[in-house]
């Protein structure tokens, strides 16, 4: 299996932005190496106040219990934590030692542990709530520094905290009429809660005639800007036809995921498996094969989902256009 660099459309890579910086080895850094799980936290997160000290003072305890029974469980999930977590927007994720916090949990309190530890959503109480508190660390590392903002900002809104950390926010009603290139949150039509219509909510001022079989957009009526009624203006034309790449909201991508990709993207978008393939797939070489087929361990159904999408836009749809970008080629 060859490998090709996986592209991610800004429809999938605005649900999150790794911590990275480019230089003469190509954007390809070496991992800092922190002493402590505070420290690999903090140099992400901010730790201003008193959120270092609590760190520490939380770390302290579990080591404490730790000490008689659980040492090399602890061990493995500190070094684990310290040495492979990523500072993923602000936050630092380490959901690589989902399986080592699970082992040192069911190690420490064996009769009272989380059941759904490990699983990428934070289900203690600053999450879902259906976890004690401590039962589900590896999940629960990040939170949201966004909660209690009226928008919800966990991967199904705008991407910027992790599964789980924005629990209030969230309970929002969902909107039923995600990616049908109409805005309908308060600044759009108003049908849905702000932040839960963020894709087609994120093209500058929406167009309130999309799908109505007219182009509206500069070359046809003029009631829309470009690229904001893109079903309507390719609709007699094929989207490779386009002859550019272009992006969510332009060229033959911007045309397939407003139009026969929708679904694909929508089922993607709104996976959380999907966006952790995602993010674990974007960072692999060009070529690498062993970093991709990791990813595809790791996240099985999420990786299926991202490659039917993957295949409806770059092999179905825009082939020539982007020039075969597909992640295993077409």
């Amino acid at each position: 299996m060859r490998v090709r660099h996986v592209m991610i459309t800004a429809a999938i890579a605005g649900l999150f932005a790794a911590c990275a910086s480019s230089g003469s080895d190509g954007g390809k850094t070496e991992q800092p190496v922190y002493g402590t799980v505070c420290e690999a936290r903090c140099a992400c997160e901010d730790c201003s106040g008193d959120k270092e000290g609590l760190c520490e003072a939380e770390e302290e305890a579990i080591a404490k219990r730790a000490e008689e029974r659980c040492k090399e469980e602890h061990t493995a999930y500190i070094d684990c934590v310290r040495l492979e977590g990523r500072c993923v927007d602000g936050h630092h994720l380490a959901e690589v030692c989902n399986v080592h916090a699970a082992a040192l949990q069911g190690c420490l309190d064996p009769t009272g542990h989380c059941p759904s530890a490990g699983d990428g959503i934070c289900d203690e109480p600053q999450g879902t709530g259906k976890c004690p508190a401590g039962t589900d660390p590896a999940d629960c590392l990040s939170s949201c520094p966004l909660t209690g903002n009226g928008t919800c900002d966990e991967p199904q809104g705008t991407g910027r905290c992790p599964a789980g950390t924005d629990v209030d926010d969230c309970k929002l009603a969902p909107c039923d009429r995600v990616q049908d290139g109409v805005c309908d949150e308060p600044e759009g039509t108003g049908l849905c809660a702000e932040g839960t219509d963020v894709a087609d909510c994120a093209v500058g001022a929406p167009c309130a005639s999309t799908n109505n079989g007219e182009c509206d957009e500069p070359e046809g009526t003029g009631l829309c800007e470009e690229g904001t009624d893109l079903a309507d203006c390719n609709a007699t034309l094929a989207c490779d036809d386009l002859d550019e790449c272009g992006s969510d909201t332009s060229g033959c991508i911007g045309c397939a995921v407003q139009g026969s990709c929708a679904d694909e993207l929508d089922t993607c978008t709104l996976n959380d498996d999907c966006i952790l393939f995602a993010q674990c797939a974007v960072t692999c070489e060009d070529g690498d094969d062993a970093c991709f087929t990791a990813c595809m361990d790791r996240h099985p159904d999420g990786a299926r989902l991202y490659l039917d999408y993957d295949t409806c836009v770059n092999c179905d749809e825009c082939y020539y256009s982007c020039g075969n970008a597909s992640i295993l080629g077409c």
